[in-house]
């Protein structure tokens, strides 16, 4: 069976359409339909449902899926091990990063990476802890710049303790404190993202035994920080996602240590592709490790 003929399914899958993923593949849709049928007669079942709002796995195509992508992955890392091994570099590296990591950390790494290795063709996506997970189970991207915990089965490289800090509006009674505890701090309304960006809250919650009031939750750390300034609520962010200086509010840690630890979750490293790995290495050089 031939590999171009699973990444057009994969691209199929991703992209919910024929057309996207023949665009993705620059190949024409008719294209890509005759390969996943003739993909379809190899396998012996329909693997597409095809219908007005797009292209959608079958019941029985859900399971070959990650099998597919693993073999897309090899082939494309044999690719590149062949050309490093013969002094060129070609490839391409997908990584996902949270929306913090995204602000101060990727633009730097990023910019290091792709002057070292023009001929590698690198993709950033920005999501939320939910969204990586999900990225990084389905194949879309190859490494994750998250916090634990990672999908099961992946090897995970730890780069950075974040602290969580109580967030709060500069007039707060709690802002004169020195540190805040978090059983004061529940006292009064929550404003916390919504759910898959909102671990770093019940971490710190958890951990206390405490239930905290929510009384908004909104998407996006800069909206978060708006309404607090606003006297809206109260929270608990990470200090990597606060801004460098933010009108109309403090931040206080907490008398007992809480944090996230940042770092790489990545299928395998000992397999990783020579692109994740000089990723890899480029990442803990702008950390100083």
């Amino acid at each position: 069976m031939s590999i171009l003929k699973y990444s057009a399914f994969l691209k199929a899958v991703e992209y919910g359409s024929l057309t996207k993923a023949a665009e993705a593949l620059v190949y024409t849709q008719p294209g890509i339909s005759h390969m996943i049928s003739s993909l379809e007669k190899e396998m012996g079942f329909p693997l597409l449902i095809r219908g007005k709002d797009g292209v959608f796995p079958t019941e029985n195509a859900k399971p070959l899926i990650y099998y597919m992508q693993q073999i897309v992955s090899a082939d494309e890392t044999l690719k590149e091990i062949s050309c490093k091994i013969r002094g060129i570099e070609i490839g391409s590296l997908r990584v996902g990063a949270f929306y913090s990591a995204s602000v101060k950390w990727v633009p730097p790494i990023v910019s290091r990476f792709s002057s070292l290795h023009p001929g590698v063709r690198l993709q950033v996506f920005e999501g939320n802890h939910y969204d990586l997970e999900e990225w990084l189970t389905n194949g879309k991207i190859d490494i994750g710049l998250m916090s634990m915990p990672v999908p099961e089965n992946y090897d995970f490289i730890p780069l950075y303790k974040d602290t969580i800090l109580a967030v709060l509006p500069i007039e707060h009674p709690l802002a004169g404190c020195e540190k805040v505890d978090p059983a004061d701090l529940v006292k009064y309304p929550f404003i916390i993202p919504h759910e898959g960006g909102d671990e770093d809250v019940w971490q710190v919650m958890n951990a206390e035994k405490l239930n905290p009031e929510i009384k908004f939750r909104i998407k996006g750390d800069m909206a978060t920080l708006s309404m607090i300034g606003q006297n809206l609520g109260v929270s608990l962010i990470p200090e990597l996602a606060l801004p460098f200086r933010f009108d109309n509010i403090v931040t206080k840690p907490l008398i007992r240590d809480h944090c996230r630890i940042l770092g790489l979750a990545i299928r395998s490293i000992k397999h990783a592709s020579p692109a994740a790995e000089e990723f890899i290495s480029i990442t803990k050089e702008y950390l100083g490790i």
